[in-house]
């Protein structure tokens, strides 16, 4: 199992060293950890809109969808029926072409970029025991990179994946391993020991925003995808749950990743809202009865020239007016004019 781990980390060497020169380039531009990891993000999620775009749309055929389920639940109910009900909605997903996880997706494609971040992170704060050899020397009186030594104290930093020369190197080093920005150690976790009590604000608020913010996304997922969410509880239940057992991964995890998880969540919810607003992706069609109700008053109304109210939205007639209209019934039920009754009269005479 080891060497097969050992290989796949071979293989996985150029693409952690390209990730981590790129989060070192954006450091050297702006000295601050979370800042870096904002920008390194920003870049992931560039890549992967296009995913993102297409989950989107996915959610949104599932909307469409939603009465036909309601018409298969109604018609294969009771656990007798419950074989035959989920072979019948494979069958309409499969019509459509439709993903009944497309509402996971936008979370489960935070995981590759996650696990190419956390390798990364893992790798620039690499720790040596005393006495390894270091490819730097580091004095009261600087960092000398092309100065090998050996560590001299109890663990040393040896960062990985990231020039010797580069700014972020000589930082890790000079804070012995640490990621500090702003007073704090983005390397540490929230569960890891901290000095005084308050030290766990930060790293709580980011835990508590990764998760409230995937909330979020998948809330507003919903609001448009109402009938989607009621037909198929079993998403909707993987979906409440599925930011709380992402919460277990930010709370061993460093807090520079959670920067990661913040900022692409926040990414995704503004794309969502992007697609919906600009109209790229629709949201649930209207029932069949209102678009003929609709289109035959838009004929009518071409063809005479008046507008038609429909049946249902037509007012009830005044009094004043019924009783000019209408007179007393013949002996058939039919209404009889009062000018009519006054012609017969003088015919008659």
């Amino acid at each position: 199992m080891s060497s097969l781990t050992h290989a796949i980390g071979s293989l996985a060497q150029p693409l952690l060293k390209f990730v981590a020169g790129i989060l070192a380039f954006f450091y050297s531009i702006i000295p601050s950890y979370p800042v870096a990891v904002t920008l390194l993000t920003i870049v992931i999620m560039a890549a992967v809109t296009p995913l993102t775009v297409k989950s989107t749309k996915n959610m949104a055929a599932m909307q469409a969808l939603g009465p036909e389920m309601k018409k298969l639940q109604a018609k294969y109910k009771g656990a007798e029926n419950r074989a035959q009900l989920n072979e019948e909605m494979m069958r309409l997903y499969k019509e459509h072409k439709v993903n009944p996880a497309s509402g996971c997706l936008p979370m489960l494609l935070q995981m590759p970029a996650f696990f190419i971040l956390y390798s990364v992170v893992r790798g620039i704060t690499n720790m040596v025991a005393k006495g390894s050899a270091l490819p730097y020397t580091y004095t009261a009186a600087g960092f000398q990179p092309s100065n090998p030594s050996k560590c001299d104290l109890a663990q040393c930093a040896d960062p990985r994946y990231i020039s010797t020369t580069s700014k972020m190197y000589q930082d890790i080093v000079a804070s012995h391993g640490k990621l500090v920005s702003g007073g704090i150690d983005f390397a540490d976790k929230l569960l890891s020991h901290h000095s005084a009590m308050w030290m766990y604000i930060p790293y709580a608020i980011l835990v508590a925003g990764a998760v409230g913010l995937q909330y979020v996304q998948m809330a507003r997922l919903n609001a448009r995808n109402p009938q989607a969410s009621q037909a198929n509880p079993q998403a909707a239940m993987l979906q409440k749950y599925m930011p709380l057992i992402f919460g277990f991964i930010y709370l061993n995890v460093a807090a520079i990743l959670n920067v990661y998880f913040v900022v692409s969540s926040a990414i995704r919810i503004l794309t969502q809202e992007v697609l919906f607003r600009k109209g790229m992706v629709g949201g649930p069609p209207a029932s069949a009865g209102t678009i003929d109700a609709n289109a035959k008053s838009s004929s009518a109304t071409k063809a005479t020239g008046v507008t038609k109210t429909p049946a249902k939205e037509r007012a009830l007639p005044k009094p004043g007016a019924a009783e000019d209209n209408n007179g007393p019934e013949d002996e058939n039920g039919a209404k009889k004019h009062p000018r009519a009754k006054g012609k017969r009269e003088r015919k008659a005479r």
